[in-house]
């Protein structure tokens, strides 16, 4: 995306941490921003908080788990700003507990927002960025836990795992159909928020990527050089493989 001035955002999780320091960075640059959380309050004091810095903002409260819902904040974008050119799905939650361990809720609270509510996301706000006819860009926020395995948090594994996949799946699917429309994920790591209030980087420095990414066209977004030793020996091991092949 050549510039991010004059256009429509939309960002999920905003009232707080990435959501928020992502919806701050893209009405600093002089996007339009529709900020969307299942905390109403939060959000519409967050999108205050911008209006009464001379940005164009707009707070909406939904549940990504709901299809309906997220449409429903999609069309709201469009009406009061005109298009949508960038959509942000940021919403998140994590849990704890061995993978034999957990309950099907438990299992199911994570991957329903995590993943499901991504590809609600999608499914949402794609098509409506392609009828704008003008560049656009899809960023999803996966997590260090969606390039290695960690002990204890299956459910958000498995759901960060699953947004790489669908972020790969998108950006083919939009290549295939010649869309001028980039697709990145981003892999934050110990970042300092709610919900983990140990981290030691800023939300902003997520925030500083993505836009980055957005006017760059980066497909794959690290944010800080946690677990680095790690994920590429995981990498490095999973390429090895290929030669125990059996013929």
């Amino acid at each position: 995306m050549t510039q991010i001035q004059d256009k429509v955002a939309v960002v999920t999780g905003a009232a707080s941490g990435i959501g928020l320091a992502i919806a701050e960075g893209l009405a600093d640059h002089g996007a339009r921003v529709l900020l969307a959380d299942i905390d109403g309050g939060g959000v519409e004091a967050a999108a205050a908080a911008l209006r009464s810095q001379g940005h164009e903002a707009e707070g909406a409260q939904v549940d990504v788990r709901d299809q309906a819902a997220l449409e429903g904040v999609a069309d709201r974008c469009v009406d009061r700003f005109g298009a949508l050119h960038i959509a942000v799905n940021n919403a998140g939650i994590v849990n704890g507990g061995a993978a034999w361990e957990l309950t099907l809720e438990d299992w199911h609270k994570v991957l329903d927002v995590n993943l499901w509510g991504v590809i609600h996301g999608v499914r949402a706000f794609v098509p409506r960025i392609l009828a704008s006819g003008d560049e656009g860009h899809v960023v999803n926020v996966a997590s260090m836990a969606a390039v290695q395995a960690i002990a204890g948090i299956g459910p958000y594994t498995v759901a960060k795992h699953g947004v790489l996949g669908l972020s790969d799946v998108l950006r083919a699917d939009l290549i295939a159909v010649d869309a001028t429309v980039g697709v990145s994920v981003v892999f934050p790591g110990r970042i300092r928020t709610g919900m983990n209030p140990i981290g030691t980087v800023e939300p902003a420095t997520v925030a500083n990527n993505v836009i980055d990414a957005i006017s760059r066209g980066r497909p794959y977004v690290f944010t800080d050089d946690h677990s680095t030793k790690q994920v590429r020996a995981r990498l490095e091991a999973i390429i090895a493989a290929r030669d125990d092949v059996l013929a």
